[in-house]
Parts: structure tokens; sequence; C-alpha cells
């Protein structure tokens, strides 16, 4: 009998070296380093955030403990992951797959921390990130809808176990170590869809939460003294049952693709495929399904010379599950209706005004408030139409925009296209630099030490260019 899935993917990462990692694998994870440190600074200004780090310094403060991000305080290894995560989260910039996880907001918090008190160089940390990236990817990438559908918020279903895996490599565990922490966040990851549903505004707390579970979990499994069910992932009780409803690979809800699927595919590949590299980044805040809309209507826009008062109306076909956000179960908006928020507001906002606002970045709207720009208020009511298709790949929209003297101008904007790499980030960072808290030579310096994270001896370079206190 073959080897389970928690204990297949313990081994690899147990054993993964640095050396391992293809040059793409290593730049893909620099990326993500450097656009949530961004995200970081940028949240740190937020009142939340703020409020999180007090509470945090309040509660766990440590003078021997780990370094919050910008404000350069210690507390304990859980309390300063929390913050971390928070300050990340509140601002929208981040990572994401498949529509609703974005696992950078507790991975690379969970890695930037373990790696200082653990006294890991760039290298090691890079390494963590890749095994902790690999197993929420993995274990997310069929099964994200399913855990939608059930009333999870999969967000921090998987983000926990990701974490848990950066802070376990990061320690050092070995293979049973794995194990262990993988069982033991499998039992700790939580967040449901109600709070969405019903306003009630707890999900605030969801992917921050997940980063410290992440960490507890491997802090639990290095004492030792949990063995960790060997089948926690595919197990007739275990963690797929739980969060999709099947441990036999049957999807209730899927992007695309077969109702069925062999759960062993999850550990299949390990080392050779990588499925970190599917992930995208948000930089607008919004769903990442409005991404590729904006982007497209944008290049359609510049592409023909449109002008939003020749527009008859804009179309744009897009997965059915992207227009029932967040599941089919519970949509927030069943009947897709126009308004500030949905897709039609952003598509509008890109034909209007030639773009969106990058977190961070610049505006284009002329109203002081975008929500209440009066021509894109008019125009998302009646002239954008959304249609959702069965089996469209995901984040890959095709947009029509008719024009009023009958010509028509489509694009299909597949998702590949926003599968950036470092120099392509780095690129759309610049938006960010007149606005950017610690000054644009700031921002250009921690780009520069992202390129070179590999070399960095420990996480206090990057510290010193992520907080004002020089």
């Amino acid at each position: 009998m073959a080897d389970t899935i928690a204990r297949q993917f313990g081994r690899w990462a147990a054993n993964l070296k640095y050396e391992d990692l293809p040059p793409v694998v290593v730049d893909k994870i620099k990326s993500l380093i450097l656009v949530h440190l961004t995200s970081a600074v940028i949240g740190s200004q937020d009142h939340r955030a703020q409020e999180m780090i007090d509470l945090v310094l309040k509660e766990e403060g440590k003078a021997d403990g780990a370094t919050i991000i910008y404000d350069g305080r210690k507390a304990t290894r859980i309390g300063a992951t929390l913050a971390d995560a928070e300050m990340i989260h509140v601002t929208g910039l981040m990572d994401s797959y498949q529509m609703i996880t974005h696992p950078g907001v507790s991975l690379i918090s969970s890695g930037l921390v373990n790696a200082e008190l653990e006294g890991l160089n760039g290298k090691q940390l890079i390494t963590a990130l890749a095994a902790g990236y690999e197993l929420a990817t993995r274990l997310g990438l069929d099964h994200v809808p399913a855990t939608a559908a059930r009333g999870y918020r999969p967000a921090p279903i998987y983000h926990t176990m990701g974490a848990a895996m950066v802070a376990a490599k990061c320690m050092g565990l070995d293979e049973d170590g794995m194990v262990a922490t993988i069982a033991i966040a499998a039992n700790s990851a939580s967040g449901l869809f109600e709070a969405g549903h019903s306003g009630g505004g707890e999900q605030a707390v969801h992917d921050p939460n997940a980063a410290r579970q992440g960490v507890f979990a491997a802090v639990m499994a290095r004492m030792g003294h949990i063995k960790g069910s060997e089948a926690i992932i595919e197990g007739p009780l275990g963690f797929y049952n739980a969060y999709t409803g099947s441990h036999e690979g049957k999807l209730s809800r899927k992007f695309e693709g077969p109702d069925q699927i062999d759960l062993m595919k999850t550990v299949s590949g390990l080392g050779t495929e990588w499925r970190l590299l599917r992930i995208m980044y948000r930089m607008y805040a919004t769903g990442g399904y409005n991404h590729q809309v904006i982007n497209c209507i944008v290049e359609l826009r510049e592409q023909h010379n449109i002008k939003h008062e020749e527009i008859e109306r804009i179309e744009v076909l897009m997965n059915y599950l992207e227009t029932l956000y967040p599941t089919p179960r519970a949509p927030r908006d069943p009947n897709i209706t126009p308004r500030v928020g949905s897709t039609h507001y952003f598509a509008a906002h890109a034909a209007v005004n030639g773009g969106y606002p990058q977190v961070g970045g610049r505006t284009y709207s002329p109203s002081v408030d975008p929500e209440k720009d009066p021509v894109v208020l008019e125009f998302l009511k009646t002239k954008v139409q959304i249609i959702g298709m069965y089996d469209k790949p995901m984040f890959s929209p095709t947009v029509t925009i008719h024009m009023k003297d009958g010509r028509a101008f489509e694009q299909f904007y597949p998702y590949e296209r926003m599968l950036w790499n470092l120099d392509q980030l780095v690129e759309r960072l610049q938006d960010l630099k007149a606005k950017w808290p610690l000054g644009a030579d700031g921002l250009e310096a921690l780009i520069q030490q992202c390129r070179k994270a590999e070399e960095i001896p420990s996480v206090a370079t990057l510290h010193a260019l992520t907080s004002p206190k020089k």
C-alpha cells in the first residue's frame, strides 16, 4: 500500500534543500516575499493593523521575541505572526490562487517570524516557503470550489496548512515531525462563509488566525508528544472529508474538468511539478476575478482608442463561480446586480477612466471618492453585462466592447497572463513609489534586496528595509 498523502509530503518537505529549487521557483518566491512585505508596510498605516499590534504587544509582548514588521517591537512567535498577517491582510495587496485563497498573508508572516527565531538565512527562508506554498496549493488545487460549497471559507482552511508547513520547515522538523504538523494543522483550520453572507465581519480574523494556528501546529509537533494521524488528509474522517464532503475525490463543485479525481495527484510530481507557479498577484483591492476584467478592458481601450462615450455596451463572459461569489450555496448577489463592488463597477471604472487604482498607487477617477464617480455609476447600471459560463477557465474572461457605430472589439484574457515573474511584478510596483511610506528610494532598496534574497544572512536585513527606525 502506498504511503499516505501526509507521509509522502512530509518526507519530501523534510528532505527539501535550496539546491532542489529550480530558478523559476526561487524567482517566484522572491516575488512573493516582495509583494507581501510591500503590503505589510502599506498596511502598517491602517488603524486596524495598529490596533492589532497594540493588542499583540499588550498580551504577548516579548523582549527577545520576533520582530513585528515596520513597528520594530517584539512579541511571541505566535503574536508576531498574527500582527504581521493582519498588516498584510488589511490592504488587499497579496497573492491569489484558485479564486478565493491568498496564501501569502499567512505563509509569508509565518516564514519571516520563524526564520528570525530559528536564525535562518535567505536560502533557508526561501526553501521553507517553497515547502509551505506547495502544500497549500496542492491541497487546494481541485478542491477550493467544493470547500466553498460546503460552507467553509477556503482561504483560512488551506492557509493554515501552508503556514504550518513553513514553520515546520523553518524549525527543521524531520519526516515524522512534518506528518504531525500536517495532522495538527488539519485539526486547527477554521473559517466559515456565514460571515460574508450575514455581514458579521468575523472573516477579518480568518487569515491572521490561519497564520497563528499554522505556527501553533508546528510548535506542538516539535514538542514530540503528538504522532499525527497518517491518513489525516484522505482518511474517511479526515481533512478532505470534512472540508469538501468526500474522501474519495468526488467534487461537488469545480471550475472545469471532471467531477471525480484521484486524491493521490496531490503528491504526484512533488519536486518536479511546482503548483506554486500558478499563483497570481492581487494588485487591486477587490476579488482576483475582477483583475483580468479590468486589465482586459484597459488594453482594448488603448488598442482601439476607445472613448467611453462611444460604447454601446460591454459584455463579460466569465466562469459562473466567479459571478456567484463566495459560493453558489449562498452567493452574495445571486441576481448579479450591477452595483458598486460588483464586476460591473470595476469594468465600468476601467472603461470610463482607463484603469483602476492599485493598492497604494495613483487614482484614475476625477472624483474624490471613486465609488461615487457619477459617470462610472451610470455606466455600470446601463452598459455592462456579466454572463457566467460553466467550464470556462477560471480567471479567464472574454470581453466584448460593442460600439455605438456597430463595431465590436473582443479579447480573451487567459489566467496565464497574470502569472508574473519577479521582473513583471517589479514593473507594476513602480506605481506605488509616489506614496510609499518609506519614500521611493526605500521601496527601490527593498526591491533590490528581494532580488538577492538568497544572499541575506538573516531576515533582519528585510526588517531594516521595512521599518522607519534606522
